[in-house]
């Protein structure tokens, strides 16, 4: 979803609803709740600010290119 926000799509498409996808087994509501904890508290561990000085190299490239889209 984040990717479908931040590229600016203005309509999806799609046939099953969240309710279908999780009677086959698909369900993810796990996800949403784990948003919304603390990095500390959520079911996959977070090392917040690894290699970023290497990291915030993408940000400055993408702060440099002239063409870029403003979001």
């Amino acid at each position: 979803m984040s990717a479908i926000y931040w590229s600016r799509i203005d309509h999806v498409y799609f046939a099953g609803s969240l309710k279908d996808t999780s009677a086959i087994g698909f369900d993810d509501n796990f996800q949403y709740v784990d948003f919304t904890k603390p990095w500390s508290e959520r079911r996959i561990a977070v090392t917040e600010g690894f290699e970023r000085e290497t990291g915030l190299k993408a940000y400055q490239a993408w702060t440099d290119k002239k063409d870029r889209h403003p979001y």
